[in-house]
């Protein structure tokens, strides 16, 4: 089973002295293929290490390591796509360090750091990497085909795994706070002092163990409990927030990597706790401040359209009029 249809595309944006090429591919290796980022020596060394076994799951390990006082405090690192012939499974996790993750698709931006480890189910992805150079960065992703999953386990496993990991879709994802007793789980999951059959006999052994205990943690009761008391907590977490925000108007990304969880998760459990989106909430929560402003007091319309977020007082008038039906030099005292 060969879950690759084109290789693993990489467009580095790294600078180097090096000769590079403008793509580098890996995944066309049978067993582990190294390969190094082309960072300058002086500022940092760093390699990848993909293995595919033969019943298509894929590890990719990642190696960072910066030189002290050489580095600006992030550098992007590279562009990294690929398409699948069927779905997977995929799982991203942060042993050390941390690491900025941007889709390339949606712009969906996501911190990743030791604890909150990433999934998705995929036909495709493309994303762009930047990496934070305070630590060394160590991370492992997991690829895994949802038959060889069903097959493993079987489909209503699968299913409700994906329902907790709310990957039910294909091409969606989602930020998860998993305990590091099964997270650790990926950190040596490769042992490169075997050969084949036995490294893919051992890494197929070590899936499994991760695998069942994945699923054992997911489908527990606590689990589903926490994840609802989590959602009302955040939900209630991103409303505190913008209540006290001010003139900042953030976008659903930034409150995707503030708070843990893609834009589209968090804008359903906030409309789940208050009935409303996120934009919808800022919107009339914000227009309703301006009104009790203007009624009990005599700032310019301009510094009050200023202090809820309108950067031009026709913009703010018009959203006014829109909600209110009135004017708002008509409600003047």
């Amino acid at each position: 089973m060969n879950i690759i249809s084109t290789p693993h595309n990489i467009e580095w944006l790294l600078d180097s002295n090096e000769d590079l090429p403008a793509t580098a591919t890996i995944g066309e290796a049978a067993e582990t293929k190294k390969i190094s980022f082309p960072y300058p020596p002086e500022m940092a060394t760093g390699f990848s290490e993909h293995t595919k076994t033969p019943t298509g799951i894929v590890v990719i390990q990642d190696t960072h390591h910066f030189m002290p006082n050489q580095c600006p405090p992030s550098i992007p690192i590279g562009s990294f796509s690929v398409e699948f012939d069927e779905p997977v499974l995929a799982i991203h996790t942060v042993h050390q360090g941390e690491v900025l993750v941007v889709d390339r698709k949606s712009g969906e931006t996501a911190s990743r750091r030791s604890g909150i480890d990433g999934f998705g189910q995929y036909s495709e992805y493309s994303v762009e990497q930047t990496v934070t150079t305070s630590t060394s960065l160590l991370t492992t992703a997991l690829l895994a085909p949802v038959r060889q999953l069903e097959q493993l386990l079987d489909r209503d496993t699968v299913a409700m795994v994906f329902d907790r990991l709310q990957i039910s879709q294909i091409n969606t994802h989602g930020l998860h706070q998993i305990p590091l007793t099964i997270s650790k789980r990926l950190e040596h999951f490769v042992d490169h002092s075997l050969r084949n059959p036995f490294k893919a006999l051992h890494l197929q052994a070590r899936f499994l163990d991760y695998l069942c205990s994945l699923t054992l943690h997911l489908g527990s009761d606590i689990v589903k409990t926490q994840n609802q008391n989590s959602a009302q907590s955040r939900a209630q977490a991103v409303h505190n927030f913008l209540i006290c925000v001010g003139a900042e108007t953030p976008t659903l990304s930034s409150l995707s990597e503030k708070f843990g969880a893609s834009p589209n998760r968090l804008n359903a459990e906030f409309m789940l706790e208050f009935g409303e989106t996120i934009y919808s909430f800022m919107t009339n929560y914000r227009l309703e401040q301006a009104r009790l402003a203007i009624e009990k007091g005599c700032q310019p319309l301009k510094v009050i359209a200023y202090k809820v977020g309108y950067s031009h007082v026709n913009h703010f008038i018009t959203a006014f009029k829109r909600k209110y039906n009135c004017t708002p030099g008509s409600l003047r005292p």
